[in-house]
């Protein structure tokens, strides 16, 4: 009888010892996924063009190479800009004399002005002359700066940190402005994926999905849906999901994708209420005042990724079950 005090003294210290191994049966909200071949496209494409009439003089990118933005990937040379370049700056040389000399022939005239022997009307042309002189100087020197800075624009650099998908030219190729030199593309997580137009009202943002590559490792992945593009590309929805740990794939390769059909109810407990005995699955239910074991069906003989069973008879909402003993 002392015995039986100190357990209910226990127990009422502690409720959740005898709560724990029971629990309540509730539906719950249920999506359910259909397998669907999709394709990897490239999250963020770019091209580089040259932006001089010339000659490809330099080539640093080949396909499959990964650069970083502002990597020099081509050097092209316009052979007329070199030429006019020297010419500039002999031209700004001469004009840089010109100038130092009639600034000293100012300051003496002055002197001689001030003494009564230099007319006021020449040092007043000279003034003027040398002004003119000083503008000259600094036209030559803002076209030698133009031209510099177009000469600088045949070196070809990387928009960001992606892979060279394509190389159009090589080395020695003549180029006119506008023409492409190559392409890149970044995935860095993101993967864009075509899915088929009927799976379209299932796709949300936010949304789980599981990818799989079955031409290498058959390794599934989890990828957060971030962006849908709101037209249909050949019969496809372009979606954008984000990779937990990112993913190494081809541009264009076929991936399987788990895709939301639908949602529906339905029964899930954790699978330590779920016990086997020759090939049968039982859960202890409340029957009355008591417990028994009643045999259930499963949807399938694993557990999903939260640890729990589906049941798919056996069992109703407001069921009272409780874990089995373990057994010796």
């Amino acid at each position: 009888m002392r015995g039986s005090g100190l357990l209910l003294a226990f127990l009422i210290a502690f409720p959740g010892i005898a709560a724990a191994q029971t629990l309540k049966v509730e539906e719950s909200i249920v999506v359910d996924y259909r397998p669907v071949i999709a394709r990897i496209e490239a999250g963020d494409t770019a091209t580089a063009r040259s932006r001089l009439q010339g000659v490809v003089t330099q080539l640093n990118a080949v396909e499959g190479q990964i650069v970083k933005a502002g990597d020099v990937i081509a050097v092209v040379t316009d052979d007329t800009i070199a030429p006019q370049l020297s010419s500039l700056s002999s031209r700004i040389d001469g004009l840089n004399s010109q100038v130092k000399q009639m600034e000293n022939d100012i300051a003496r005239n002055e002197g001689l002005l001030a003494q009564g022997f230099y007319p006021r009307v020449r040092l007043d042309e000279e003034k003027t002359n040398f002004e003119v002189m000083k503008r000259s100087l600094a036209s030559a020197e803002a076209e030698r700066r133009a031209l510099s800075a177009r000469q600088s624009e045949g070196r070809i650099l990387a928009p960001a940190n992606a892979h060279v998908t394509d190389v159009k030219v090589v080395r020695g190729s003549v180029v006119s402005p506008g023409d492409v030199l190559a392409t890149f593309a970044t995935v860095d997580g993101v993967v864009r994926l075509a899915l088929p137009e009927r799976h379209a009202p299932n796709i949300r943002e936010g949304g789980l999905i599981t990818l799989r590559l079955p031409a290498r490792s058959d390794e599934v992945r989890t990828a957060t849906i971030i962006k849908i593009y709101p037209e249909l590309r050949q019969g496809s929805v372009i979606a954008d999901a984000k990779v937990e740990g990112g993913l190494t794939a081809l541009f264009g390769e076929r991936v399987d994708v788990l895709a939301p059909v639908g949602e529906r109810r339905a029964i899930r407990i954790p699978k330590d209420y779920v016990s086997t005995r020759f090939g049968v699955d039982f859960v202890r239910v409340k029957v009355g005042e008591r417990f028994i074991d009643a045999p259930v069906a499963l949807a399938a003989p694993l557990v999903d990724t939260t640890g729990q069973y589906e049941i798919l008879s056996g069992l109703k909402p407001g069921d009272e079950i409780e874990k089995p003993e373990p057994r010796p």
